[in-house]
């Protein structure tokens, strides 16, 4: 039976990654839906372990804590009168908390399956970004895919959004530096090839916040690794300046940074991210420290919220359309929850942490789980 659920697991998670493809393949939209099995299905997961277990671990507790919290002080000081999407979006706010546990319980001793899954998706992924490349923007008409221009293609592969395959990219990247840096080895020439590909990837898919977490991983977590062996230090430089030559060259990177940042501090602003930010930090000082409540503000319950009336931005193009308002979930952590909730939320991934080192690691160190949990 385990096995059954576990397979029943990778196959809502391929359904919910790619759900844009599924549908385009059914010509239907039912796999829209597949994020929302995957939850109740991890939810059920998760419940059913706990009334399992005779020792009930830490993050067990923390997510029913969160929960009740994010209730309580939603109904009794929130902006969000709708108590069941103020409970549906408690529960969204922190799904990635429980997928987690229930990837845990259900793989915790079953490596290799994963391994297996993730080098699979891996190979489908580079194929479907190979086509990509050939056929341009052929390939985004074929699959009904948007194409994304910055102010070249942003390569996607057969994912929805850029941004989603050059994540990919980074969590390959990391599993390859960790299985090094664990053995102890040098990095194989195998092992620059996919490391150059990897971040080639990250280049065409365009994606500020890949390049910058890469830059991060490796100076952050993989520092002692790359500094031991004039070899590994003088190939990662070598990669770090044709990669910020090409990004130069190929992309409007700088510039739209530069011009992101200074649009970003005004309720006029055309940058949504930033101004999803700024009228996070407004909330943050105007309803401290408890923020105005789940489903109030950049979360899907959020739609027509009386907070971007009171901000004046409620007819505007991205609130109306939803376009853009969804990409900034610490924003919407902070504006939702505020200060007590950030606390709560830190020490979410602190326990989150804990429990995934515990039950993979054990007493190993494991640099990979410290960026996996940086990267999410």
């Amino acid at each position: 039976m385990n096995a059954i659920v576990r397979v029943l697991f990778l196959f809502l998670t391929t359904f919910s990654v790619f759900n844009y493809f599924f549908n385009w393949l059914t010509k239907t939209e039912i796999f829209d839906y597949a994020d929302e099995l995957l939850l109740l299905f991890c939810f059920v997961v998760f419940v059913t372990s706990a009334l399992e277990k005779r020792k009930i671990p830490l993050l067990y507790i923390a997510i029913p804590f969160f929960l009740l919290y994010s209730f309580l002080i939603s109904v009794a000081f929130g902006l969000n009168e709708n108590v069941f999407e103020i409970i549906m979006q408690s529960i969204v706010n922190i799904k990635f908390f429980i997928i987690l546990v229930a990837f845990i319980i259900l793989f915790k001793n079953h490596p290799l399956q994963i391994e297996r899954y993730f080098n699979g998706l891996i190979v489908f992924v580079a194929l479907t970004l190979l086509a990509h490349v050939v056929l341009g923007t052929k390939f985004n008409t074929v699959f009904e895919i948007p194409t994304y221009m910055r102010p070249n293609v942003r390569y996607t592969g057969i994912f929805r959004h850029p941004n989603h395959l050059a994540y990919l990219c980074v969590l390959f990247i990391t599993l390859l530096l960790n299985g090094f840096k664990k053995r102890n080895a040098n990095i194989s020439l195998l092992g620059w090839i996919k490391i150059v590909l990897a971040i080639v990837a990250i280049v065409l898919a365009d994606t500020r916040t890949a390049m910058l977490v890469i830059a991060v991983l490796l100076t952050a977590f993989y520092w002692d690794y790359i500094f031991k062996d004039p070899s590994v230090f003088f190939g990662f430089v070598s990669i770090g300046v044709i990669a910020i030559f090409c990004v130069l060259l190929f992309t409007d990177l700088s510039a739209s940074i530069i011009a992101n940042i200074e649009m970003s501090f005004s309720l006029k602003s055309n940058y949504i991210r930033g101004l999803m930010f700024f009228m996070s930090l407004l909330i943050f000082v105007n309803y401290f420290p408890i923020g105005t409540g789940a489903g109030t503000f950049g979360s899907i319950f959020a739609k027509d919220s009386q907070v971007y009336r009171d901000f004046g931005v409620h007819k505007r193009f991205y609130f109306v359309e939803e376009w853009g308002i969804y990409d900034s979930n610490v924003a919407s952590i902070v504006g939702e929850y505020g200060l007590l909730g950030i606390l709560l939320y830190f020490l979410m991934f602190k326990t989150s942490y804990k429990h995934l080192k515990f039950n993979l690691n054990g007493d190993n160190k494991s640099p990979m789980l410290k960026t996996f949990m940086f990267v999410f």
